[in-house]
């Protein structure tokens, strides 16, 4: 059968189409244009009934790049008292990412550390049930699972809030816990995925903390490791006794996860199919129709269905790179040490294939099952009960405050008191604002680390 569409829109079977004045019983009358227009909204309404985690953190991640985190922290903590189970780990990771931005550590080590614990109480509980339980049931409405690398983040953002509250002990311990757990990620990992997938920034924290303690071989190790990935951030001189100051830049926001839906409904009336679909970013609505087409038949109520899957999205940089500034000298620009963002869509890349197949199972089952309903009430009513039946949202949950690079630079400076702070650029060098500006004070022998968490 050979489908064609109209110059208005509509679809029909392999015949010329019969011009206005003279159709038959096929011509679809006003009352079932307009009932057809109903079953149109009925679809498209359902896309939009549900909030997603990313619409839902739209103030709090506004409120964070925008440098106002209290504000931020202030609504994230509103999310997390109304948040379900399956939520919360994600929002204390937001919260806990925001506070250490804002300089309060203490709180975003609790926050880091509620957030690992629950992560580690789930992990390695995959199995076949599981992945039919998540076939059946939307992922959104499970317990979130963070990708491999936001694991490891975890680790190394409670290494540098250990740190940057002066807990050296406790930074030690959490140098050693992201050390293994690097390990054990990467150990899983082939070579070529090695390059996409480590984590960099991990290391050479990790590793500046060996040189900090005058481990020089395991600091060795974990800056080789840097190297192999990054061979421009691996720093000239490992000396413990040497006086220097070591910025962390974060630059950009991390890809967001959006919900991609295809929507639709077919009725089979006499062996003759009528129907329509909605497309991502298409402006209208697909009708679909084949054989001797006579309109929608109040009879039969026909079938909705809906396959909705998560897709990362970039998000544009209002900076490109950053330089930084030391005591009013623009010193160089912060080299680019891990790249969170590709990261991120390499990891989801290599999940699509599964989220998809998850995904058309569930379409199948729930298309199955309003086959298998009594056409009791019949008419309009129970056709828009079946379609709210049918409602579908992707998973668009993910670590939104993450950047989407994170950049480092070291230089020796004389033990005292300093000032640093970035100075950001667009595409062309063009200025694009600066950071807050830090007043340190490094000991002699000693490595401060001053950390900036984006532009604001």
């Amino acid at each position: 059968m050979t489908l064609f569409m109209t110059p208005s829109g509509e679809v029909g079977g392999g015949r010329q189409a019969t011009p206005p004045a003279t159709r038959g019983p096929g011509h679809i009358t006003p009352a079932r244009r307009q009932i057809r227009k109903i079953l149109v909204f009925a679809v498209l309404i359902t896309a939009v009934g549900c909030s997603t985690y990313t619409s839902k953190m739209e103030i709090s991640r506004d409120f964070y790049y925008a440098g106002e985190y209290e504000q931020a922290i202030g609504s994230l903590t509103a999310l997390i008292k109304d948040a379900s189970d399956n939520d919360v780990c994600l929002y204390l990771l937001e919260r806990g990412k925001t506070r250490l931005a804002y300089g309060d550590y203490d709180s975003a080590i609790v926050d880091f550390q509620e957030a690992e614990k629950r992560v580690h109480e789930i992990e390695g509980t995959f199995s076949v049930s599981e992945f039919i339980k998540t076939s059946i049931v939307s992922a959104g409405k499970m317990e979130y699972q963070p990708e491999a690398h936001e694991k490891i983040l975890i680790n190394a953002y409670l290494l540098l809030a250990y740190q940057m509250k002066g807990d050296f002990e406790g930074a030690k311990v959490e140098r050693n816990r992201t050390v293994a757990r690097l390990k054990q990620y990467t150990d899983r990992l082939s070579e070529e995925n090695l390059d996409k997938l480590d984590v960099p920034f991990a290391r050479y924290l990790a590793a500046l903390l060996y040189e900090m303690d005058g481990l020089a071989d395991d600091a060795r190790i974990e800056y080789d490791g840097v190297a192999k990935l990054r061979p421009e951030a691996r720093p000239a001189v490992e000396n413990p006794n040497l006086t220097e100051v070591v910025v962390f830049a974060e630059m950009g926001r991390a890809p967001l996860k959006i919900s991609r839906e295809v929507k639709g409904y077919f009725n089979d009336t006499d062996g003759n199919l009528f129907g329509f679909f909605t497309l991502p970013g298409a402006a209208e609505p697909m009708m679909v129709s084949g054989g001797a087409v006579s309109g929608l038949s109040m009879k039969n109520s026909g079938v909705g269905f809906s396959f909705a899957f998560p897709e990362y999205v970039r998000q544009p940089r209002i900076a490109s790179y950053c330089r930084v500034v030391i005591d009013s000298m623009e010193a160089a620009t912060a080299t680019v040490l891990d790249n969170v963002e590709e990261t991120a869509m390499e990891s989801f890349k290599k999940r699509i294939g599964t989220i998809l197949l998850k995904a058309a199972l569930r379409t199948y089952l729930r298309t199955l099952a309003q086959t298998k309903l009594e056409d009791k009430a019949g008419g309009l009513i129970n056709i828009l009960g079946k379609f709210y039946s049918a409602v579908e949202t992707a998973d668009t949950r993910s670590w939104q405050t993450l950047p989407a690079e994170i950049g480092v630079f070291r230089m020796e400076c004389a033990p005292g008191e300093h000032e640093v702070f970035l100075n950001y650029y667009g595409d062309g060098g063009a200025p694009a604002g600066c950071s807050r500006r830090v007043r340190f004070t490094v000991g002699e022998g000693k490595k401060e680390i001053i950390y900036f968490p984006g532009p604001s």
